[in-house]
């Protein structure tokens, strides 16, 4: 039926929505007390929640009474479904739907494709300067490009723009990007926001998963390097006032970015927290993400099903 595809695509927003409200609110709080990374791996209830809203819910209440089971909007939303279901041209709504959803996915797939191929031929005249860099003479900022394979990119005058100190550090977080997988869950990223195009939180999700990520990368940096904040900051702040525009990265990972330098040189100037912490920040993180995912699926009411036309159709409710 086409009204099944609905049923998901409700359940997958109303439960990725409430994922990135409860990151958005925890992130900070979170990385105050036990660092960026730990704010970092927050990101993972996003599909978390996606995992436990396409997972069959539960078949009793838990121990919830009626009243103090929550009543979320997917409710509301998942009869509407089953309304439609139950009219003579649902099934007529339910691929409208579908191919809307469908179709702007796909025109979302090709611009983002399209911006990709776009900002790497900006990069023209390139060439290639060791194993795991090139120079181009079309940026001004070092970056990561790609996914599959991705290499470092820097700036024609690499060496007049920062000093000796400032290139191990400008390397050192690039590599570090490399290293830790970050361009592939950069990618991961641009692909989950073109399957909820729709959705204006997931725009906010991705822009701020990606500062979050810089974030933890300058810590990865700052702990593996023992490198002088100023230092630091100062190679921070050559990148982000170089001359021209931000371009559009969909696939990789800019150091310059357009989230507010500010914040990016008040969280250096704030301890690093010792390993201890960190991993405890982690193991914090990694809790809430089970907790949330599981507290969706858990507030799924009970399927049931409903009679159309002489057929039977399930009609699971939502998260």
């Amino acid at each position: 039926m086409a009204s099944q595809p609905i049923f998901l695509l409700i359940n997958l927003t109303v439960a990725t929505s409430i994922a990135v409200s409860l990151v958005g609110l925890s992130r900070r709080p979170l990385r105050r007390v036990v660092g960026a990374q730990a704010a970092y791996w927050l990101w993972l209830m996003i599909p978390g929640s996606a995992l436990a809203a396409m997972i069959p819910g539960p078949s009793h209440a838990l121990g919830l009474s009626s009243w103090a089971k929550p009543q979320l909007p997917s409710h509301a939303l998942a009869s509407a479904v089953t309304n439609w279901t139950a009219s003579g041209t649902s099934v007529t709504d339910g691929v409208i739907a579908v191919l809307v959803w469908g179709i702007g996915a796909a025109v979302m797939l090709a611009f983002t494709v399209r911006r990709q191929q776009t900002f790497v031929r900006s990069l023209r005249p390139m060439w290639w300067l060791s194993n795991d860099t090139c120079r181009s003479g079309g940026i001004v900022e070092p970056m990561v490009v790609g996914a599959c394979d991705p290499w470092i990119v820097l700036p024609a005058d690499f060496e007049a723009r920062y000093t000796p100190e400032e290139r191990v550090l400008v390397l050192a977080h690039e590599r570090a990007h490399v290293q830790r997988g970050d361009a592939q869950a950069n990618a991961i990223a641009a692909s989950w926001l073109c399957l909820f195009w729709f959705n204006p939180l997931m725009y906010w999700a991705v822009n701020r998963f990606r500062f979050d990520q810089e974030l933890a990368c300058d810590a990865c940096v700052m702990a593996t390097t023992g490198a002088m904040r100023r230092e630091y900051a100062n190679a921070l702040l050559k990148v982000q006032l170089s001359a021209g525009p931000v371009k559009p990265l969909p696939i990789g990972c800019h150091w310059r970015s357009g989230h507010p330098l500010k914040e990016r040189i008040e969280t250096l100037k704030s301890p690093l927290p010792g390993a201890i912490r960190r991993t405890f920040g982690v193991a914090a993180a990694l809790v809430l993400i089970i907790s949330g995912s599981y507290a969706i699926w858990a507030i799924r009411p009970v399927a049931h099903t409903v009679e159309v036309s002489g057929a039977r159709v399930a009609a699971h409710g939502s998260c």
